[in-house]
């Protein structure tokens, strides 16, 4: 097959969906297919961090960077006003920049990339005609590109929904859903990475083929920590989602009397930095930015406890989205501390986790119980690797969900095919 993959967040950039697209593309190519990749091409707060890795991407997958046009004072200058006029109140804004920007400038802050990849692609398809279109999303303007160009090449469209959909439970804007709807009529299936966004979806739309695909663990930490010094809990992502905060678990360390360390390994933000003096833990938070999956693991291998956090999902909904994080320290063995609302990740997690320790911040007191018992293990040198069952590695590797995910493509175009010889 002929495949072109649009996925905005590819390597070099260093994100989840970045990781899941580089996954399914390489493994695309090594069965055979000819796999086409467009991603961003500006520079980007995700962008990798080491330059000698050009792409990222494996050499028989051909990847184009497409630069997309510089719309940020479109939506910069309403979010500064709108923030002001909260300021002029002696208010502070509740929502955060990309939430106010999609108040004035469509779905979200990347369809600047809209119009310059499709101008690439329909060049690209004068030499390659494509027999299937994926795409990944988020963003949710990378979906216009794939129904357009669905529309006008006459080829079936497939959708990589990982989260931010009108179904999920962090979505709240319902303004996009009119804009899904008219993109899941033109597409002819539907990936989602969570159980409970197939039951919704399918419900939605019956006759709609959707597959459940998660996504999978990279690489097992097969080493502890050799750290000897003091607890050290890691951390690895972004706060700026699924409405994560840092204030609970730091509130907790700023009251710890014994010796403690916090890894964070993600994307550094300023609020973070104010947070982190807030609560007067530059000695015991180390920030570093966001690293290459195969070093980010070297990191988490050095971690005695793994931390996974996600605030509350919109009002009536339970977590619907499974963090691609809590499959990767599962996969680890370590002890896993887990903030987390109920829902899909936290099922996930009392299934699979051989050592999970729940907390919350509506019970402090457990909260600061929780973690004087891990150091009470780490210091009597009872925190250890145990490793899941051997279901869960058999059921989210990554050989098995990416021909999932093949299986999905061949699927589709096979049923395009049968129909054209119908007709």
């Amino acid at each position: 097959m002929n495949i072109f993959y649009f996925s905005y967040f590819s390597p070099p950039l260093l994100n989840v969906g970045a990781n899941r697209s580089r996954r399914f593309s390489e493994y695309l190519a090594h069965s055979g297919h000819n796999v086409v990749v467009f991603r961003e091409g500006r520079s980007h707060r995700f962008a990798h961090i080491n330059q000698a890795i050009k792409t990222g991407t494996d050499t028989m997958v051909d990847s184009i960077a497409v630069a997309s046009w510089d719309i940020d004072w479109c939506w910069k200058w309403p979010t500064i006003i709108h923030k002001q006029c909260y300021r002029l109140r002696h208010w502070r804004s509740p929502e955060r920049d990309g939430d106010i920007a999609k108040r004035y400038w469509l779905m979200d802050l990347h369809w600047g990339w809209i119009v310059p990849t499709l101008k690439a692609a329909m060049k690209k398809s004068r030499t390659v005609k494509p027999d299937v279109i994926v795409v990944s999303c988020p963003p949710f303007s990378s979906a216009l590109i794939g129904m357009y160009l669905s529309q006008w090449l006459k080829v079936p469209l497939v959708l990589d929904f990982r989260d931010a959909w009108s179904q999920a439970s962090y979505f709240v804007d319902n303004k996009a859903f009119n804009n899904e709807k008219r993109i899941l009529e033109q597409a002819d299936a539907l990936v989602v990475t969570s159980t409970a966004d197939h039951d919704a979806y399918q419900r939605l739309y019956p006759d709609k083929l959707i597959r459940y695909v998660p996504n999978s663990y990279d690489y097992i930490l097969d080493h502890v920590s050799d750290n000897h010094d003091v607890l050290t809990i890691g951390y690895s992502g972004t706060w700026d989602g699924f409405r994560r905060s840092a204030k609970g678990i730091f509130s907790q360390l700023a009251q710890c009397d014994f010796p403690i360390r916090f890894i964070n390994i993600g994307d550094i933000q300023p609020e973070m930095m104010s947070l982190i003096h807030e609560h007067q833990l530059d000695d015991v938070v180390k920030m570093i930015a966001s690293q290459p999956k195969a070093q980010l693991n070297e990191i988490l291998a050095q971690c005695d406890v793994l931390f996974i956090q996600k605030g509350m999902p919109d009002e009536g909904k339970t977590d619907t989205h499974l963090a691609t994080k809590a499959i990767d320290y599962v996969a680890s063995g370590k002890p896993i501390l887990a903030e987390l609302p109920e829902g899909e990740t936290l099922s996930f997690l009392r299934k699979y986790a051989t050592q999970l320790f729940e907390v919350s911040v509506n019970q402090p007191q457990q909260y600061y119980q929780q973690l004087h018992e891990l150091y009470r293990l780490w210091k009597e040198n009872k925190l250890q690797v145990i490793l899941p069952s051997s279901e869960f590695y058999s059921c989210y590797s990554c050989e098995k969900l990416a021909h999932d995910f093949t299986q999905v493509l061949e699927d589709v175009t096979a049923y395009k095919f049968a129909e054209s010889i119908k007709t």
